[in-house]
């Protein structure tokens, strides 16, 4: 990461640490066992993505946006 850019453009860099590999590979277990499927709004194909973000910064989806090829 070249920070002297981001201390140069006075840009902030935050991080997130949600739980080591053997949580995530836990989770993912967890998940599969379960059955359990992300809640899909709406799809786009990948030559409307600037739709797609319309959609998001218009605030009233549910769900995941998913881009498809």
């Amino acid at each position: 990461m070249p920070t002297a850019k981001l201390m140069a453009r006075q840009a902030s860099l935050r991080g997130l640490i949600v739980g080591s590999r053997r949580h995530q590979l836990e989770m993912i277990r967890a998940i599969e066992v379960n059955g359990l499927k992300p809640v899909i709004d709406r799809e786009f194909p990948l030559e409307a993505i600037a739709d797609a973000f319309r959609h998001q910064e218009g605030g009233r989806h549910f769900g995941k946006i998913c881009l498809t090829w």
